[in-house]
């Protein structure tokens, strides 16, 4: 595991997550975190909470075929299991529930694309819940991980300690059949600005065909760029607090709406978003069911 980026272990001393993009600057929804307590305060007011709480433990299991350019004909029907957004802390039945759903799952490899944390910071019971789902995919297959922007450097040291490989500005290469496909994973774009796509690609030969893993969909443009074949990404929730039909009400990154969740293509690069497993600021849900993503590699 590549050591802790410089932005990241600044921010992390410093305390302080602020996102600041776009034309509205530093006046942006989760530069407020007073603001999460004030959504969950009145959504008991009106009583919708334990219907909201219910909803965020209401997760789907996705199967989704994804194209991948190029792909080599060993990979084709390859299976992921792509987990995202445990934020754990304020879901102590997670674990357990997960290892239910999962068990009866067939899959080759799985990714996990960061936040285990509800908040910005972690704690004792963090990692009291992470630990056994942690050990428990590391024993059904091997599981490569990212952060996310609700994570800590001391969770990514925890789940490298449970069996998973952290994939930090990193790469690595899958080899089924005499075949190469590479899976780079880059540190969180979105709050701590510690990706590296060059560092992620140092070790991919240039023709190589390669699937980025990162928390936020927000290097797309990047990444599409760099010849990424496919972008696998979480954190938006999918919207979390939706319309009816499922249409999201804040954007937690800047991206298209059409990128907010499920499949979507840029410049040839397959993406796919999870909805993710949990919620955040608010442990809530509306109009909007987590998910456990079961994708099929498929050539395109």
């Amino acid at each position: 595991m590549h050591p802790i980026h410089p932005n990241r272990k600044k921010i992390e001393k410093e305390g302080k997550h602020a996102v600041k993009r776009g034309w509205l600057g530093a006046v942006f929804w989760e530069n407020f975190d007073f603001l999460n307590p004030v959504v969950e305060f009145l959504v008991k007011a009106v009583g919708l909470f334990d219907a909201g709480y219910r909803n965020a433990n209401d997760f789907q299991i996705q199967y989704i075929a994804l194209p991948v350019r190029g792909l080599p004909p060993a990979f084709a029907g390859v299976r992921i299991l792509w987990l995202s957004d445990f934020h754990i802390e304020r879901f102590e039945h997670l674990p357990q529930k997960l290892i239910t759903a999962i068990e009866p799952l067939e899959y080759d490899y799985c990714v996990y694309g960061g936040d285990s944390c509800f908040e910005h910071h972690d704690s004792p019971l963090v990692f009291e819940l992470m630990e056994p789902i942690a050990r428990y995919l590391a024993g059904r297959s091997p599981v490569f991980g990212i952060l996310g922007n609700h994570d800590t450097w001391a969770v990514a040291e925890l789940l490298d300690k449970c069996g998973f490989r952290m994939l930090i500005n990193d790469s690595v290469c899958l080899e089924r059949d005499g075949q190469s496909l590479y899976l780079a994973g880059i540190e969180d774009c979105h709050y701590f600005y510690a990706d590296d796509l060059g560092q992620a690609m140092s070790g991919i030969p240039k023709d190589a065909v390669k699937i980025l893993l990162s928390h936020s969909p927000e290097i797309y443009k990047k990444a599409a760029a760099a010849g990424f074949a496919a972008c696998l990404s979480g954190h938006t929730h999918a919207g979390q607090i939706c319309l009816p039909g499922g249409i999201a009400v804040i954007n937690s990154a800047s991206i298209p709406r059409k990128m907010i969740h499920g499949l979507w293509n840029y410049n040839g690069m397959s993406g796919y978003t999870s909805a993710g497993i949990a919620a955040s600021g608010a442990p809530v849900r509306f109009n909007c069911r987590p998910e456990i993503t079961l994708l099929t590699l498929s050539w395109q």
